[in-house]
């Protein structure tokens, strides 16, 4: 009963629930300057269906372009008042596409919080706190204080149906601090109406009723009677856990009073129920069943909630006159209700993880095609990046061998010219009274057998040769032409024959 009370209360303070009567004539052409206004003035009055035509009419027009922010601001209005009619999934999209277009954080913060009550109200309450939050964050560093104070609000609310009452009273006392700053009366009030229900509810009696009061007199002030009824409603639930049920009883004839006033059906339907659960407590089940029966006959048959309420009221008073009869067949009545109810948010529960599951289906289809796009083009993209490096690599690899074959012939090409020059030049020596061999070792301290051996090296003879002119083994040519590089100070052949070539001195003829 506490939360279809507080639920009700949130819904008429934040509509702002207003009775004046419009009329519009259902044929009646409206032009584009102000199919707006009406439709916000068709919202105002909770004929929802009609604002949101009137609203898709105007983005839908084709002869007119519109504006950025006005199409962001239809788009989010089309949510709302579809959220405001009931029909929460229709909304969600419409407040998904606000955020996804605007860049003004004002507009983006609201179509999120709408979108996370849309949540809230089919019973996501995990997703609709991520939306709240999101929302909260993006005004919370801003000097935008109406925002930050309502978002803080929204996740109080939350917090405080997900149980977690001490986070939620953190968030009530940012939105309280923030109290100064806001113009909008009804903001404040749910705040007040917020914040004294947690306190009702931890058993706080007396900070619960302060802040009730304060609910009633700033709805006072304003002359926001939907607002000043919540107000008495509330601080009679108070009272009556103080066992104060005159007072109880007054402030609910208070509301009462008002909701006729405003001609608020619900409002004295759940007013002349409340009356009746009071005399209840006070054993007058006779008045009880009275009130009680004014509740039955203005209850919409639609209110199947309430009117299962009804009944379960109805068993108490009966109970309580004595009449088990009576209380047994409305007890009977409650419990068939209350499964009609059950089968109807499990037929609902039903239909939603349908639908959930072909949107989710065609969204996991549609990525998993993309995944295959993006993945065939990276395979594509990676065949080519092998096949270019491949190229290149191959180019790079004949390049660099060209270039080293080219450098090695023109160095072979040097070698064997300046081989050949030396040769001619010890031809034309071979005359002189001294042999080169002697000469070799006369110049460069070379023993005769060092001498002879790299004569012959300068012959152009190779090792198994030389071993064979000398009657030598070819390891010790070897042997002996590595003592012969080590005196010389040189290298290789062509070195040790260049150097003898250029230094030797011949004998006088």
């Amino acid at each position: 009963m506490w939360h279809l009370r507080h639920i009700t209360s949130f819904l008429f303070i934040l509509t702002g629930w207003n009775c004046t009567h419009v009329t519009i004539a259902q044929n009646q052409l409206i032009s584009d300057q102000n199919a707006e206004v009406t439709a916000d003035s068709l919202a105002l009055i909770e004929k929802h269906d009609e604002a949101v035509e009137l609203y898709q009419r105007i983005l839908n027009n084709p002869g007119k372009d519109i504006k950025q922010d006005d199409k962001n601001r239809l788009l989010y209005k089309t949510g709302n008042s579809l959220m405001h009619s009931g029909k929460y999934r229709q909304a969600q999209p419409w407040f998904r596409k606000a955020i996804k277009e605007t860049a003004e954080k004002e507009m983006k913060s609201d179509a999120l919080t709408g979108l996370g009550r849309t949540y809230e109200y089919t019973g996501k309450r995990d997703s609709a706190f991520y939306f709240y939050l999101e929302a909260f964050m993006l005004v919370e560093g801003t000097t935008d204080t109406l925002r930050r104070a309502r978002g803080a609000r929204n996740m109080a609310q939350l917090l405080r149906v997900l149980r977690r009452f001490d986070e939620a009273r953190q968030y009530c006392r940012r939105a309280i601090r923030l109290i100064p700053g806001i113009a909008d009366y009804k903001i404040i009030a749910n705040i007040y109406n917020e914040t004294a229900y947690l306190f009702e509810l931890s058993g706080n009696l007396d900070s619960a009723a302060y802040f009730y009061q304060q609910l009633t007199d700033l709805s006072k002030e304003n002359g926001y009677l939907k607002g000043e009824s919540v107000g008495y409603s509330n601080m009679a639930s108070v009272l009556e856990k103080q066992n104060r049920y005159n007072e109880a009883l007054e402030l609910k004839i208070k509301g009462l009073e008002i909701d006729r006033q405003i001609g608020d059906t619900y409002g004295m339907m759940s007013s002349y129920r409340g009356m009746a659960e009071t005399y209840a407590l006070m054993k007058n089940p006779a008045k009880g069943i009275q009130l009680t029966d004014k509740a039955y006959a203005i209850c919409d048959t639609g209110w199947i909630s309430d009117l299962s309420g009804i009944h379960r009221t109805y068993y108490q008073l009966y109970k309580l006159s004595g009449s088990p009869g009576e209380a047994l067949r409305h007890f009977e009545k409650h419990i068939e209700l209350l499964n009609r109810i059950n089968e109807n948010k499990s037929r609902e529960t039903v239909m939603n993880l349908l639908t959930e599951y072909e949107s989710e289906k065609k969204e996991q289809q549609i990525l998993l095609l993309s995944q295959a796009n993006q993945l065939k083009e990276n395979r594509l993209r990676l065949q080519w990046l092998i096949i270019g490096t491949l190229v290149l690599s191959g180019l790079l690899i004949s390049i660099t061998g060209w270039s080293a074959m080219r450098i090695k012939n023109q160095k072979l090409k040097q070698m064997r010219t300046e081989l050949q020059h030396f040769l001619v030049h010890e031809k034309k020596e071979g005359n002189s009274n001294q042999s080169p061999h002697e000469i070799y070792a006369d110049k460069w301290g070379l023993t005769s057998r060092e001498s002879e051996i790299l004569y012959h090296l300068g012959q152009g003879c190779p090792y198994a040769k030389i071993a064979e002119k000398l009657f030598i083994s070819e390891n010790t040519v070897k042997f002996h032409i590595k003592n012969i590089y080590i005196k010389l100070n040189v290298k290789n052949r062509m070195e040790a024959l260049l150097l003898c070539s250029e230094n030797k001195t011949l004998p006088d003829n």
